[in-house]
């Protein structure tokens, strides 16, 4: 059975029913993303045990960062795929198909044998599973979004989004933990023995458990209605997407990459600056990377009543400007102060999380017919193509400009203000 639609201008609470759909949502996506980003905690681990010893340790790391990249790289096609039948068959369907792709890679991660073992082929096996985790998620994080979204009123979109945002961050939150915790309670030669292998193993198998959780989803009431009118999409929808509504994609990119950059920079590579730039040790980085994390699920959810009290034009302008403070509070005050370094990165966080509603531009952008192409091609274009691109890019950097991190930072939350900004322009000419 179907849900009952809410109404566009329903401003109620969010009823019993469509909180369990988002927190279905959520964990699913949480789990998937957890298998995704686990990668990027243990890059110093997966240096030695896939690319021929010898090399200096930066340049192993930078390759494994690469290898770390592909993954994204392969999301924008992963994504527009899968969103291609989401469209056409319903977004349901596409859930169990991406869950076990991400398990079955994820999975084969755990087993693979390191270059000691198979030379050459360890590190090029290890490319070919990112790429499936990479079009695994590229249609899954799409639809979670879409999903959650067409399951409650439009003057709730943004709750529903800050609340799926902040559910799939717990994703990274578990990863960080479990990073943490092995850290902990292993020696450096048993993980990089052993131990690395262990969240991978973790990972594969709480994706199997994440289909399980999708069986008690249903189909979004905006897709059951779109069935029965007979105005499901055309046969190519990502066509009618470049060919109709570029603009739409150019606003949505421009919005998103504000919450995306922060997510990158703050949640997944944050450990590893932490240590970098401030010589904490694995253990304080990866528990600070814990605390920032979790700031950054909560002031997700707060993002998302941001968004539906003021507008998305608005909040989109004021969730940007804060998150730069906090950014440059961080990256200048822990420069500063060394030993308020953690405190300035959980500020941080915080303000990244501001941003975690900023995916509702890119669900009101596209027409319901062909959103989930829309929704997936620009939210890929910003997760695969700039995001994969983003620790390749400040990792390369870094030695001859600390500040990277910020400046990239403060690129993003500037074009998020000016898309807020033409937001709000063309609100008030219409």
């Amino acid at each position: 059975m179907t849900p009952r639609a809410a109404h566009p201008s329903d401003t109620g609470p969010l009823s019993r029913e469509q909180m369990r759909t988002l927190l279905l949502t959520s964990l699913g996506g949480a789990l998937e993303l957890f298998d995704f980003v686990i990668f990027v905690f243990f890059v110093p681990v997966l240096a030695l045990a896939f690319f021929p010893p010898g090399i200096p340790s930066w340049l192993a790391e930078l390759q494994t960062f690469v290898v770390f990249a592909v993954g994204y790289f392969a999301r924008p096609f992963g994504g527009v795929v899968i969103a291609h039948f989401g469209d056409r068959l319903g977004r349901k369907r596409t859930f169990a198909f991406t869950v076990t792709l991400m398990a079955g890679a994820t999975l084969g991660m755990a087993v693979l044998p390191g270059y000691a073992t198979i030379g050459m082929a360890a590190p090029l096996l290890l490319c070919g599973l990112r790429i499936v985790q990479g079009i695994a998620v590229g249609g899954e994080v799409a639809g979670g979004y879409l999903f959650g979204a067409e399951h409650v009123a439009d003057a709730r979109r943004g709750r529903a989004c800050g609340f799926v945002a902040s559910g799939m961050t717990c994703g990274v939150l578990l990863g960080v933990s479990v990073s943490a915790l092995l850290h902990q309670v292993l020696s450096e030669p048993a993980i990089q023995a052993y131990g690395w292998r262990l969240p991978f193993a973790l990972g594969g198998l709480l994706g199997f458990l994440a289909l399980f959780l999708r069986r008690h989803l249903h189909e979004t009431p905006v897709f059951a209605a779109l069935q029965a009118a007979g105005g499901t999409a055309p046969a190519l929808p990502i066509g009618e997407v470049l060919r109709a509504h570029p603009r739409a994609v150019a606003v949505s990119v421009g919005a998103f990459w504000s919450f995306i950059a922060h997510f990158v920079v703050l949640c997944l590579m944050g450990p590893t600056l932490l240590q970098t730039l401030f010589h904490l040790s694995a253990v304080e980085a990866l528990t600070a990377g814990c605390l920032a994390t979790g700031a950054f699920v909560v002031f997700a959810q707060v993002s998302g009543h941001l968004f539906d009290a003021i507008g998305q034009a608005r909040a989109l302008v004021l969730a940007s400007l804060i998150a730069l403070c906090a950014d440059a509070a961080f990256f200048l005050g822990a420069t500063a102060r060394p030993d308020l370094a953690v405190p300035f990165f959980i500020l941080a966080g915080a303000g990244g999380g501001m941003l975690g509603a900023a995916s509702v531009v890119m669900i009101r952008a596209f027409p319901p017919r062909i959103a989930y192409s829309g929704v997936s091609l620009s939210l890929n274009l910003v997760s695969g193509i700039i995001a994969g691109a983003t620790p390749v890019l400040i990792s390369g950097v870094l030695p001859w400009l600390p500040s990277a991190p910020l400046w990239y930072l403060a690129a993003a939350c500037l074009t998020a203000t000016s898309v807020g900004l033409g937001l709000l322009h063309r609100a008030r000419a219409h």
